[in-house]
């Protein structure tokens, strides 16, 4: 069902509320509609106890920004022959970065993940930080049709990635209308 920011955030707070279970939540759009989102409607977003829930953490750019300058030259360098060394090092520091932003609070939002994908990283380490009154929130551009749900939808199909449809539990996924 696509809903507008506005019900979004209202749904999210609700979610906020719960301590126990998975607290993993999916916002899908195009590109241009998530962007409007992050603008517009997620600053409106507050939590449970009426406080704001911080801007969205750009993935992309925090963990190439955890490598030092050197190591990442020669990650780049080496990539063709040493894909799975490329993949440890980005999986290590995205749990890192996650682990340290919810040290700081019990709310985190993600966007621009386009990385996690292009590497086809393992994305259970945000399935498992989020539990135990820790809410992680992915803003990802895509779109559910059926059961499916395709990622990158608006990309040339040999870039559509497919989100597992038992990585997000349904009443934690919305669509945002146009």
């Amino acid at each position: 069902m696509k809903l507008s920011g506005h019900e979004i955030n209202s749904q999210l707070r609700q979610k906020l509320e719960m301590p126990t279970g998975r607290h993993l939540y999916v916002v899908l759009g195009s590109y241009e509609r998530l962007d409007r989102y992050e603008r517009v409607d997620f600053p409106e977003a507050r939590s449970p106890t009426g406080q704001k829930l911080g801007q969205p953490v750009n993935v992309n750019h925090h963990l190439l920004e955890r490598i030092p300058d050197e190591e990442l030259k020669r990650l780049v360098q080496t990539e063709a022959s040493r894909t799975e060394s490329v993949k440890d090092r980005l999986f290590k520091e995205l749990d890192a970065l996650v682990a340290e932003k919810l040290n700081g609070g019990s709310f985190l939002a993600l966007k621009n993940l386009e990385i996690l994908f292009a590497y086809d990283l393992e994305l259970n380490c945000l399935r498992i930080r989020a539990a135990n009154q820790k809410h992680i929130l992915l803003l990802l551009p895509g779109e559910k049709v059926g059961e499916r749900v395709t990622l990158f939808h608006e990309a040339p199909a040999n870039n559509h990635r497919t989100l597992p449809h038992t990585y997000v539990q349904e009443n934690h996924l919305w669509e945002l209308s146009e």
